[in-house]
């Protein structure tokens, strides 16, 4: 009886160890949401398609208020305006066909180069410019302007890989979506019902482009393409980092690796073995014991602080 009582003790310290250590290997799990059907409830329904939506009717002279985030009277009043100037019922209801009809531009945005291109393809992401480049045997090809995520929810940087593709029916994702491989979450690269947010800073992570972008280079793109996002926003970094580790600082200490000299693989969010063994080239090329952990030693040879461009030039 004792034995097995050791054994159940044993068994919670170890479930208590693993949710107290969890968020330090496998940070939380990122999923874009869908945009919902927006309408006054009780509670009221809050977030940040709320105070998207908010920002919008703001900028078009509909909604008075502040962007909140909380669908409240003021919102449905904005959006009861906004349908009686486009000729609709005002019931104070965003629908998801509401949204695309709060657009008043042109969509396209790429005049040239609209033929595939002729070599292999990789595609590259720059956060700070808020622009996506397709590259073609390593030159580039086309470009196309971006939204990204907010401070809130940043863009994941790092080497990615495209791990699926599908066509979405003009949902809150447009009509394209193309998934990344970043390890902790559902990000991808797909389109918008909301095309005013190209060129800002205002998605839950994911990359937004026009519609009609995304779906010219969708074609060009197969499974397995190469898709580096590179940016300047503050990360925290997490001390002493292992293997097994995961996550948006393991991507920075990974590119850091590599602008010292110590080449850890591909720069996908998962401290491995190759990012071991380049800690360990590191730690013995400085006289340091080669334990292959990032701790306060190895992250003074490798730090760039932090806000600055990622990756290292």
């Amino acid at each position: 009886m004792k034995r097995w009582l050791n054994v159940l003790l044993l068994l919670a310290l170890l479930a208590v160890t693993m949710v107290l250590l969890r968020d330090h290997f496998v940070p939380t799990g990122h999923v874009c949401r869908y945009n919902r059907k927006l309408c006054l409830r009780d509670p009221p329904l809050a977030g940040a398609d709320v105070e998207e939506l908010q920002l919008r009717l703001r900028e078009l002279g509909f909604y008075p208020g502040e962007a909140h985030g909380v669908y409240d009277e003021l919102t449905a009043e904005g959006v009861k305006r906004a349908q009686l100037s486009l000729e609709l019922e005002p019931s104070g209801v965003a629908e998801l066909s509401f949204w695309p009809l709060l657009y008043h531009a042109e969509e396209r945005t790429q005049g040239v180069n609209t033929e595939p291109p002729p070599g292999k393809v990789h595609i590259e992401i720059y956060l700070d410019k808020l622009k996506l480049v397709v590259f073609s045997d390593g030159q580039e090809y086309a470009s196309f302007p971006i939204a990204s995520g907010r401070p809130a929810t940043p863009s994941p940087m790092g080497e990615w890989r495209v791990t699926h593709k599908n066509y979405r029916p003009n949902d809150a994702f447009g009509t394209r979506w193309m998934r990344l491989s970043v390890p902790w979450g559902g990000y991808g690269v797909h389109g918008t019902n909301a095309p005013w947010s190209v060129g800002r800073v205002v998605s839950l992570g994911c990359i937004r482009m026009y519609n009609q972008d995304v779906e010219l280079i969708y074609p060009w793109i197969p499974l397995g393409t190469s898709i580096k996002i590179t940016g300047d926003y503050q990360v925290k970094f997490r001390l002493p980092m292992a293997r097994g580790q995961v996550g948006q600082d393991v991507v920075l200490v990974q590119w850091a690796l590599r602008g010292a000299g110590f080449d850890p693989g591909e720069a996908g969010g998962v401290f491995d073995a190759e990012t071991e063994r380049a800690v360990k080239s590191l730690q013995r090329l400085y006289g340091l014991e080669p334990t292959g952990i990032v701790d306060e030693s190895v992250f003074a040879f490798i730090n760039r602080g932090e806000g600055e461009e990622w990756p290292p030039k």
